[in-house]
């Protein structure tokens, strides 16, 4: 058997993936820049870092689908985002075309991701 590919064939592909919350271009980080020095990959669960109800530091679970399928430090992709649980009902109006977000790894931001669709 395929160790590697569980995940994997229970996940859609970036072009399968219809239900997703939203589309943006993100970009990476390079390690210079606190960054990771590893690629992220499809099904990535980097904390969603958004700004919700004046409170400025919220981290929220999410998945997150490239367009290639990985990512590379310094590098930018098309990523649709899942989010999860409470934010989907307290944003949903508040996401934006152009509004910006972070994904961090603790207090780490990796990633900036900028909107492109909201669903």
């Amino acid at each position: 058997s395929n160790s590697t590919g569980s995940l994997g064939n229970l996940m859609e592909s970036f072009a399968q993936l219809e239900s997703y919350d939203l589309l943006a271009i993100v970009e990476m980080l390079n390690p210079e820049m606190c960054g990771r020095n590893t690629p992220i990959f499809d099904g990535y669960r980097g904390q969603f870092f958004w700004h919700i109800n004046g409170e400025s530091c919220s981290d929220w679970l999410a998945c997150y689908i490239l367009e290639h399928g990985e990512l590379h430090p310094g590098n930018s992709s098309k990523c649709k985002v899942l989010l999860s649980g409470t934010i989907k009902e307290l944003s949903v109006p508040n996401f934006k075309i152009g509004a910006q977000f972070a994904i961090r790894e603790g207090t780490k931001i990796i990633a900036i991701g900028k909107i492109i669709e909201v669903r």
